[in-house]
């Protein structure tokens, strides 16, 4: 019994000792500064990049939603947004632009 006891001394000592001898390991405070800047500028790095493939995956899926096709009709050619059935003037007659209607129906109008 006195063998085991001892043999558990023996290991809580060496335990002891070990963690001991670990705190002697510090890092100097201008490393510690310079690592924590690295750390925050990686982490701003991280943040942009994050921003950036949000409104790269906003663009797609805003790409993917509207599909159009091209018709022409008489001297015009239109727009047709095939997702929400909007229609607009795409291309026309200098003539035909000078219209305040064909204006407002212009695909640059909004439309």
């Amino acid at each position: 019994m006195k063998a085991y006891i001892s043999n558990i001394s023996m290991a809580l000592f060496l335990t002891l000792a070990l963690l001991l001898t670990a705190c002697d390991d510090y890092v100097e405070k201008p490393k510690y500064e310079a690592l924590q800047k690295e750390t925050a500028d990686l982490k701003q790095q991280l943040a942009e990049s994050q921003e950036s493939l949000r409104k790269a995956q906003e663009q797609v899926a805003e790409c993917l939603v509207h599909k159009y096709q091209t018709f022409e009709n008489g001297i015009r050619t239109w727009r047709l947004d095939t997702v929400t059935g909007n229609t607009c003037v795409l291309l026309t007659t200098p003539e035909d632009w000078k219209k305040p209607a064909i204006k407002n129906q212009s695909c640059s109008a909004g439309n």
